[in-house]
């Protein structure tokens, strides 16, 4: 008989996603690496390029889940905190147009379990051209990003 997976009830999933070439476009991904680098004890940080079906498998082990992407819009550099929830009738036939509501509703269904909590945080920008490196706005939400996550986790272990 197959185990039914337990949450952690302090572990956080952040999956930051982008594509690192088109500037501004890379700001989940550049979150995710000051994760990791940082190891801090209850986050677990995936840099990715897009969102994939894979990924619900670590979704289905996690309590909090948050997805943190770019999108376009003004002014550059504001951060913005939305609330996810499984969205079980989505269609999801293309990996390519995956969503965090997606991925959610996919952990669900293949592994009986989706994070308690799940956010979306976003910047907004609009450099998107081919090129490497963030604008100045963008690289100084990076790092309130990580200091915002910080809250989070800190948050998320008192009440746990």
């Amino acid at each position: 008989m197959r185990q039914r997976r337990k949450h952690v009830s302090r572990s956080i999933l952040v999956i930051g996603y982008g594509n690192p070439l088109r500037q501004d476009d890379g700001f989940g991904y550049r979150v995710a690496e000051l994760l990791q680098e940082e190891a801090m004890d209850g986050v677990q940080a995936l840099a990715c390029y897009q969102l994939t079906p894979e990924l619900a498998e670590p979704l289905s082990r996690c309590a909090v889940a948050l997805f943190v992407d770019a999108r376009e819009g003004e002014p550059v550099g504001q951060l913005e905190w939305e609330t996810v929830t499984a969205d079980p009738s989505a269609q999801m036939l293309f990996a390519h147009s995956l969503t965090p509501a997606n991925l959610l509703a996919l952990a669900q269904t293949l592994y009986g379990s989706a994070p308690a909590r799940a956010y979306l945080l976003t910047v907004r920008s609009v450099h998107f051209a081919h090129g490497e490196g963030l604008s100045p706005a963008v690289e100084t939400a990076v790092k309130q990003a990580v200091t915002q996550i910080k809250h989070l986790r800190e948050d998320t272990t008192s009440i746990a």
